[in-house]
């Protein structure tokens, strides 16, 4: 019953960081540049760790990118 939607919420964190590391390898801007880093970090902690996805918007939300 939990695997289709534990699944669907692995493939959009995986989804996030592969775009987020596509922006921080591709940019030239600075700034945007390390947001993507920082969203990064976040999200490959959020699909590695067992921090969850409720820390991950937490931090999200502090890093002003939520």
């Amino acid at each position: 019953m939990w695997t289709p939607l534990i699944t669907l919420i692995a493939l959009v964190l995986l989804t996030a960081a592969g775009a987020a590391a596509a922006v921080t390898l591709t940019t030239n801007d600075h700034r945007r540049a390390h947001r993507a880093v920082t969203l990064l970090k976040i999200l490959l902690g959020a699909i590695l760790g067992s921090s969850g996805l409720i820390a991950a918007a937490i931090r999200l939300h502090q890093a002003e990118l939520l």
